[in-house]
């Protein structure tokens, strides 16, 4: 049997021992599990209280699974919530389903991901994470077609080399990721990074409120600006301005990231930045940035010859207004240079 098809016929005939599996319900003592620990998620994080609230009203619906270690104590495979939320609540004991010892590693994957695939989103650190886990025990073409799709994202191998890239990344961006505060494919970009050059990012990706669009510019330009100067990731962080806009107390969040994002893209691309102000100038001097009717836009990246008007009007009196209006302009020196930057 080929490698192949040796790992499809593991990933079905787990799937059949997940299906068929009658594990033993059991009482158990509350202090025995082990929680100070999430099977699959380090720096797990969440709000119990509603869960709580159920818990009171209700009891526990769905029973959690356990499996037994060789201290003695029991290992959470599924319901780590329930379990801490119960004791958050005080409780002693417990129903649960108890899987032998000797549960396969695969199985015991499995369980948790059909236990939360179809009720709620992986975060990016636990799919991470899961994909690693998996990894080392299917061939990479199940894990594509089987496994990606539990986790919720499409059969394609650039996934799973993201989602591995990451998986050994340091607590810090775990923690990023496990609050999807960090993008999986700006997490892969940095996975490339040595962990200097990390650690000189991370105040930029932890404290700014950067979308994911941004998250990739910053990183992209970083990257840009120290190939072009010859000098590393850390070098072209700690720059002076840059530093001082990310910790301007003068400033709120959001006008430091943009004034971060303002300074890099200054910093890679200078004669746009400089193309860009001074258009923006002009347009401040002939009063066309604020004009409620009338929207001048430049070619893009200043690269084209061509300028865009944006007219709006609502009868014919008003569009010859606005005629009359841009003819003046047209004549003015100031507009001139304007269209000639």
């Amino acid at each position: 049997m080929s490698q192949g098809s040796c790992n499809s016929w593991l990933f079905s005939f787990t799937t059949h021992l997940l299906m068929t599996a009658l594990p033993a319900i059991q009482e158990i003592v509350l202090s025995e599990v082990d929680l100070e620990v999430h099977p699959f998620n380090p720096v797990f994080r969440d709000d119990l209280s509603r869960l709580q609230e159920s818990l009171a009203a209700v009891g526990l619906l769905s029973l959690p699974r356990l499996r037994s270690r060789q201290s003695g104590r029991w290992q959470v495979i599924t319901g780590w919530k329930r379990l801490a939320a119960t004791a958050l609540l005080g409780w002693d004991k417990i129903p649960a389903l108890v899987l032998s010892p000797a549960t396969p590693e695969p199985q015991v994957l499995l369980l948790y991901l059909h236990d939360n695939a179809f009720t709620r989103a992986f975060n990016p650190l636990e799919r991470a994470l899961l994909a690693s886990r998996l990894a080392q025990h299917w061939d990479r073409e199940t894990l594509v077609s089987k496994g990606l799709p539990l986790l919720g994202l499409p059969p394609a191998p650039v996934y799973l080399d993201r989602l591995l890239d990451v998986a050994g990344l340091e607590m810090d961006w775990q923690e990023l990721m496990a609050q999807e505060r960090l993008t999986l494919t700006v997490a892969a970009r940095l996975a490339h990074w040595e962990p200097a050059h990390r650690k000189a990012a991370l105040p930029f990706l932890a404290d700014l409120p950067l979308s994911q669009s941004k998250q990739e510019e910053l990183v992209a330009g970083v990257e840009i600006l120290a190939r072009r100067e010859g000098v590393t990731p850390t070098d072209i962080l700690l720059d002076q301005e840059l530093q001082q806009s990310l910790i301007d107390a003068g400033l709120n969040p959001q006008e430091r990231a943009e004034a971060v994002r303002r300074r890099l893209n200054e910093w890679v691309s200078p004669r746009f930045s400089s193309a860009h102000k001074a258009f923006s100038a002009g347009l401040d001097r002939l009063g066309l940035r604020t004009h409620p009717r009338l929207r001048l836009k430049e070619p893009p990246a200043f690269e084209g010859p061509d300028f865009e008007l944006t007219l709006k009007f609502k009868d014919s009196q008003e569009l010859r207004e606005l005629l009359q209006e841009l003819s003046r302009l047209a004549h003015l020196s100031d507009f001139e240079a304007l269209v000639d930057i």
